[in-house]
């Protein structure tokens, strides 16, 4: 294991036992990685920092789900690009605005 795995690996272990520090630290450790990689796939859309955020909440939140503290990173990708679907997702079904009154 690397020295930043053992790092992170303490950091979530101190963050489950309720050190708000740890948390911090995590998030502001984790938070350029997240933006860049939703940044990329929203191609800088004005929703990026809304899922940025509503994936630190998440991870944060799951934290005692975790299985193995030493795959944060990997987990917390996971949750990003979870966010990244859903937002896709939910754009696909939304209405196109105006395209009703265009019909008219």
């Amino acid at each position: 294991m690397h020295s930043d795995e053992r790092r992170t690996t303490a950091l979530v272990e101190a963050a489950r036992a309720g050190d708000a520090d740890a948390r911090d630290t995590l998030v502001r450790d984790h938070l350029p990685l997240v933006h860049n990689i939703v940044g990329r796939a929203l191609d800088g859309h004005a929703d990026t920092d809304d899922i940025v955020q509503e994936t630190m909440v998440r991870a944060l939140a799951g934290l005692a789900g975790l299985r193995d503290p030493s795959r944060f990173r990997s987990w917390l990708v996971a949750i990003a690009m979870n966010g990244i679907r859903r937002r896709w997702h939910e754009h696909r079904r939304a209405p196109v605005p105006g395209l009703d009154r265009a019909a008219d």
